[in-house]
C-alpha cells in the first residue's frame, strides 16, 4: 500500500482536529504551538484522548486542545528531571566501576580481554568505540596524555572511561565477568549484580529517551527491569502488577532508591510529587502508579 497523506496547512490542522471532537477555542494559540511543536509530535499525546477504536480518530467528550499541551508540557517537565537525577547515578557508577577495578586490575583493565564475558566481540568492539571517542575527543587530559606519555597507548581507565556514555557503561558492566570487584561496585548501591545489571539496562533506556525528547510518561520500556527479592535498603513494600511493571513507576522507583546510595539527603521525591500535585489532570494508571504509592517509605525520604 503507497503512503498518500499530504502535508496541512496548519489552520487545516486546526479544522480537522475540531471535525474529530477536539475543543480549539483558542485559534492563535493553537496554530502558534503548531508553528514550534509539530501535529505529528503532539499526535502522541492526544492518543490517549481518543475513542475507541482509536484508528477512526475521533476524540472523546470534553477533549480540549490545552489538555492535550499540558499532557505535553507534564512529560517535558518530567524528561528534565528524570535526566538531571540519572546523570548523579551515572557519574556514580562510573566512579564507583573504575575504582574497584582500577584497584584490582590495573589502571588500563578495560583492555585485559580475561575480565569480559563470553565470545570476544564485545570486547573488541569496546575498545574500538573507546579509541573513537579519544581519537576525536576535545578532552584536554587525553590530548595532555598522549603528548606526554608513550606507555601503555591508552590513557588509564578513569581518564578512558570518562568519555564513556552511561549506555556504554551499562553495557561495559553487563559483559564485565562476575568476580569480587564487580559484586562490591554492585553492593555499593545496595545490589546484586544481577539486578544493579537490568536496573542500569532500564536507566539507560529512559535516559535516552530523555536525552532525544522522546515521549516518556506513558511509554512501555522495553525491558522489565527485575525487582529485588531482598532490597538492603528501603524498597516498595507493594510490587507492580505484572501488567504494570514496564511502566514508568517502577523506574522512578529504582532512581529513588539509587539516589539514597548516591545523594542522601536528595529532594528527589518532593520534586516528583510536586510535578504531579502541578498536574493533576495526568492519569497516574499510565505510568503504573498503585493506590496510595506515596506511603512508600523509598517516597517518604
Amino acid at each position: 500500500m503507497d503512503f498518500d497523506k499530504k502535508p496541512l496547512p496548519i489552520l487545516d490542522q486546526i479544522q480537522l482536529l475540531r471535525d474529530r471532537g477536539m475543543d480549539i477555542p483558542e485559534i492563535d494559540k493553537a496554530r502558534l504551538f503548531l508553528s514550534n511543536i509539530s501535529y505529528y509530535r503532539l499526535s502522541a499525546y492526544w492518543y490517549t484522548f481518543l475513542k475507541n477504536p482509536k484508528t477512526e480518530h475521533l476524540f472523546v467528550a470534553k477533549s480540549t486542545f490545552d489538555r492535550v499541551l499540558n499532557t505535553y508540557i507534564f512529560d517535558r517537565k518530567l524528561r528534565l528531571l528524570i535526566f538531571d537525577e540519572i546523570e548523579r547515578i551515572e557519574i556514580s557508577l562510573r566512579t564507583k566501576l573504575i575504582y574497584e577495578y582500577s584497584l584490582e586490575f590495573g589502571n588500563n583493565w578495560y583492555e585485559t580481554k580475561s575480565l569480559f564475558k563470553g565470545k570476544d566481540s564485545y570486547y573488541y568492539k569496546l575498545q574500538e568505540l573507546l579509541i573513537s571517542e579519544m581519537n576525536k575527543t576535545s578532552e584536554v587530559f587525553i590530548r595532555h596524555y598522549r603528548n606526554k606519555y608513550t606507555f601503555p597507548a591508552n590513557p588509564p581507565a578513569w581518564m578512558a572511561l570518562e568519555l564513556a556514555s552511561f549506555g556504554q557503561l551499562s553495557m561495559l558492566f553487563k559483559n564485565l565477568k562476575s568476580n569480587p570487584a564487580r559484586k562490591r561496585v554492585a553492593a555499593h548501591f545496595g545490589l546484586d549484580e544481577v539486578v544493579l545489571e537490568s536496573w542500569l539496562e532500564s536507566l539507560s533506556y529512559v535516559r535516552n529517551a530523555c536525552a532525544h525528547h522522546m515521549r516518556l510518561w506513558n511509554r512501555k520500556l522495553p525491558r522489565t527491569p527485575i525487582v529485588p527479592k531482598k532490597p538492603v535498603y528501603d524498597w516498595i513494600e507493594v510490587n507492580p502488577e505484572q501488567k504494570n511493571q514496564n511502566k514508568l513507576y517502577l523506574t522512578l522507583c529504582i532512581i529513588g532508591y539509587l539516589l539514597e546510595r548516591v545523594s542522601p539527603n536528595n529532594s528527589y521525591s518532593m520534586k516528583i510529587k510536586k510535578l504531579l500535585n502541578d498536574f493533576p489532570e495526568i492519569p497516574l494508571h499510565y505510568m503504573g502508579f498503585p493506590d496510595n504509592w506515596d506511603r512508600e517509605d523509598v517516597w517518604k525520604t
